[in-house]
């Protein structure tokens, strides 16, 4: 168990990580919660994924959470002539055809042909409008559109191999958020119970909602994490926000979208948007991109990471580094120690300037919680321990950033999975009990059973008089 790092972290599993070994490995490094790209796997991979995630969490008494990526109406380049990649020469001229089955090439009277699989993209776009590939290393200008052909002018060349994605800035692209595909895989990972699923792409607040509706038709209680990646999405941020469980900043398409310079003001003005809501944000793509093949990341690279807790996100997530990386543990290690670093310069401050914050008018159990993170600062308590049916006192009081180590005890493991996500809490599972009080008398053999605290060590204690969700309502110091 990592006592020191209260930002979680998030680690996506690929052909590099995805075995019983290295999954132990990079839960013992810190991984709090594993991402499936559903862009990359099958239904069957994604079910003997969750199924081994979820064993080696058993064997390891530790709750991990697991996170499932849709993949969203990702517009890409069709396929090429025996998979050979085409040069775009600046200036010359690239048809885009959007009719179904074209294979692209460049053809014996040097003109090129590329295809792709969203039949909607003649109906998108202007003359005059910019096409990006292969995450903006590639830029077309539309010059003409007739029918289902696009013809553009290469502004900036090069390389171009199939299936690379292709982004429309500026364009109002109306494909649906939800695709076919992922209609079926969110089916398929509700099946297979994961506890969050990221949604692409988003544009507006009705997006997710479209999304929470068929999570309600399938019974389901995942969460659902909207991820921030085209400038519709940043003007809508507030209302996405309140519709969704969580934010993944998603920085790849945002900065090819809106452009790398855009991306550092989005991230922060989002993660504190994110921090008032009291809900998860996930500061995702290229942390330590260098440790894909390098044993060491930039000094860039740990800067970026750094930044990120300072402006108090609750996770950092890894991509290649640890789904096809040459070293997924290791970068795991180095996330961690750039963590640990961060926050403790960090820790005085966030409580200090959550103490001096307005006061403002709120339910018992956040007055609760904003009491016990006051008491145990300045009681120099061990520990907070929070008792939760729901998770939702557990959420509220990560929003206030205590310095003091918090140890969330629930009966529920779907509760503890959903908390592997919130920043600063440590989910444990502890024997349920009739009543409340019997409750916190299993948590206390506990906590003496597992080494948390010993005699004389002061806690601070967070529980409702009755065991029922939404009713914290006492906070008590207490020595053991």
């Amino acid at each position: 168990m990592n006592w020191d790092n209260r930002t979680k972290i998030v680690a996506t599993l690929g052909p590099a990580s995805n075995t019983d070994t290295k999954i132990t490995e990079l839960v013992v490094a810190g991984v709090d919660v594993f991402r499936i790209n559903c862009a990359h796997m099958d239904h069957a991979k994604i079910a003997a994924t969750v199924q081994r995630v979820r064993k080696i969490s058993k064997k390891l008494d530790t709750a991990v959470g697991i996170l499932a990526d849709l993949q969203g109406p990702k517009i890409r380049v069709g396929r090429l002539v025996n998979a050979e990649p085409v040069y775009l020469r600046r200036g010359a001229t690239i048809t885009i055809d959007t009719t179904p089955g074209v294979v692209g090439e460049a053809k014996a009277d040097g003109s090129i042909v590329i295809g792709t699989g969203y039949r909607r993209l003649a109906a998108d776009m202007r003359v005059g409008e910019r096409v990006l590939l292969d995450d903006g290393n590639l830029e077309l200008k539309v010059s003409e559109i007739d029918g289902d052909l696009i013809r553009a002018r290469v502004v900036y060349g090069g390389m171009l191999h199939q299936f690379k994605g292709i982004n429309l800035p500026g364009s109002n692209v109306s494909a649906d958020c939800l695709s076919s595909k992922d209609i079926d895989d969110l089916q398929c990972v509700i099946g297979n119970e994961v506890d969050f699923v990221a949604l692409s792409f988003v544009r507006s607040a009705e997006d997710v909602l479209a999304l929470r509706k068929r999570v309600d038709k399938l019974g389901s209680d995942v969460q659902i994490i909207a991820k921030i990646e085209r400038p519709e999405a940043v003007k809508n941020i507030q209302s996405i926000l309140d519709a969704s469980d969580g934010i993944m900043v998603a920085r790849g398409d945002m900065g090819v979208e809106m452009g790398a310079e855009a991306v550092p003001q989005v991230q922060k003005r989002i993660i504190a948007l994110a921090a008032d809501a009291r809900k998860p944000v996930i500061t995702a793509t290229q942390m330590l991109e260098s440790m894909v093949l390098n044993p060491r990341p930039t000094r860039a690279e740990a800067s970026d990471v750094a930044n990120a807790i300072y402006d108090g996100t609750t996770a950092v997530m890894l991509s290649a580094e640890t789904a096809s990386g040459k070293h997924p543990v290791r970068s795991v290690r180095v996330m961690e120690k750039i963590v640990r670093t961060a926050e403790r310069a960090v820790y005085a401050e966030i409580s200090e300037r959550r103490r001096r914050g307005a006061a403002i008018p709120m339910s018992v159990a956040h007055a609760t919680v904003r009491a016990a993170a006051y008491a145990a600062y300045n009681s120099a308590a061990r520990l907070i321990v929070v008792y939760t049916e729901t998770g939702t006192t557990a959420r509220l009081l990560a929003g206030e950033r205590p310095p003091t180590h918090v140890l969330a005890f629930s009966p529920s493991v779907r509760t503890l999975q959903k908390l592997t996500l919130i920043w600063g809490i440590t989910p444990k599972k502890v024997p349920p009990g009739r009543t409340s009080h019997e409750l916190t008398l299993n948590g206390d053999r506990m906590l003496r059973k597992q080494g948390f605290v010993k005699d004389g060590d002061r806690i601070v204690q967070i529980a409702g008089t009755v065991r029922q969700a939404g009713l914290t309502n006492t906070m008590t110091i207490r020595e053991m």
